[in-house]
């Protein structure tokens, strides 16, 4: 199934209409399939602008937000990039299409597999992927001209702040589930960082070392401790540039305090799921039966005295319609009028032929079409339906006017 379409529309309505303006981060996100990287069965959900469940606990973050902390790294084309926290991989790709290079760290060993596995099959050849402890960076990669953090930590790991290179920017959540705000700290000399608070997030725990551990402040009152902490073992530089995965270390549990909602989610969206096939089918037989766009009670024509207009009864939202208004011969200049507010849900992308002109008056638009003694003319408006539900339009030809209802199907 082709999604450029929804893809655009994501962009167009999660994106760039809530400020994100950096040209190579709507163009990545035009490009990568952000359906390749949901757990199958979700791809319908791919495109709405909320978290979805991965796993593990884990979750994609909503569109927005990560085009958010993309656009605040500043990213350049030949850029080497760290991402702490590779979940599904989305984020990855993204950085893959705008950066030179990516490495990305993540601590559950079957999410970097499956990453790893999308990124072979979409050619993404120039991202790294390694199972280790985000908090402690991959030093034998470093310097990074940007890093992005995609978990949240108790304060900025500080082996992070030393991974960046001079003026490299490090985006990252910080605080507690109930707290975190968005930093970006910039590395402005050997020792200095200029951080700025880019506002309220809300993100699954960073776990690592130099992160949320059992020994952290936030657990000790309500968890007890845990047998060892998670500690990465060197790579060779051979790893750190072959792509290779990391040696795999044991990891910690998540954890008293940070609840795992993995099997209430798969609950939820088999449920949904299911409940989204039951309505698709009850759409189909609507929409291929009598009563369903295209069928013979889809339209119907407005018989006024100085013409007709065949006008769509039912529709399908994003879908092309055409009206059609027939003119019957007149020696004076003829006028069509709908009202503006229908026009707010279908708008207008062609009229042919042209209107000789338009004018708006009591809330109503108008189009003015040169006088044809000679023979019927017939003008056909396409239209472009833009939301559900239904709408009721007045239409008018010369003096004469008549009410008409239609039903935009989602």
């Amino acid at each position: 199934m082709d999604m450029t379409r929804i893809r655009d529309r994501m962009v167009e309505h999660h994106v760039t209409r809530r400020g994100i303006r950096d040209p190579g981060v709507t163009e990545a996100m035009r490009t990568v399939p952000r359906e390749k990287f949901v757990p199958p069965g979700s791809e319908e959900f791919a495109y709405e602008d909320a978290p979805l469940a991965i796993g593990e606990g884990q979750t994609i973050s909503q569109p927005f937000i990560v085009a958010l902390m993309l656009e605040k790294a500043n990213l350049d084309a030949g850029d080497t990039v760290l991402e702490v926290g590779t979940g599904s991989g989305y984020a990855s790709a993204l950085l893959s299409r705008i950066t030179r290079h990516v490495y990305s760290i993540e601590r559950h060993e079957r999410l970097a597999l499956q990453a790893k596995e999308r990124f072979e099959k979409l050619e993404y050849r120039n991202i790294d992927v390694r199972v280790g402890d985000g908090s402690k960076g991959w030093a034998e990669a470093a310097p990074f001209d940007a890093i992005i953090v995609s978990a949240s930590a108790p304060e900025v790991p500080t082996a992070l702040k030393e991974q960046l290179g001079l003026g490299g920017r490090l985006i990252i959540p910080v605080g507690r589930c109930d707290a975190q705000r968005l930093k970006r700290v910039t590395r402005t000399g050997d020792a200095t960082f200029e951080e700025e608070d880019l506002g309220g997030v809300l993100f699954v725990p960073l776990i690592g070392e130099d992160a949320w551990t059992a020994t952290h402040p936030m657990y000790t009152a309500t968890a007890p401790s845990l047998p060892g902490t998670l500690a990465s073992e060197p790579s060779s530089p051979q790893d750190a540039q072959g792509g290779g995965m990391g040696k795999i270390h044991p990891l910690p549990a998540l954890p008293e305090g940070v609840v795992d909602y993995t099997e209430f989610q798969q609950t939820f969206w088999a449920v949904q799921r299911i409940s989204w096939i039951v309505f698709t089918l009850l759409l189909l037989t609507c929409l291929l039966g009598l009563f369903g766009r295209g069928g013979p009670f889809s339209r119907q024509t407005l018989l006024l005295a100085d013409g007709s207009v065949d006008f769509p009864v039912i529709s399908r939202w994003n879908a092309p319609e055409d009206m059609t208004v027939n003119f019957t011969p007149s020696s004076e200049d003829r006028v069509f009028t709908i009202d503006a507010a229908f026009l707010q849900t279908f708008s207008v992308q062609g009229i042919d032929p042209p209107q000789k002109a338009t004018f708006v008056r009591e809330g109503r638009i108008g189009y003015v079409f040169p006088a044809d003694p000679a023979g019927l003319t017939q003008i056909v408006f396409r239209l472009q339906t833009q939301l559900p539900g239904p709408r009721r339009a007045t239409i008018g030809m010369g003096g004469e006017s008549r009410s008409q209802s239609t039903f935009i199907f989602p």
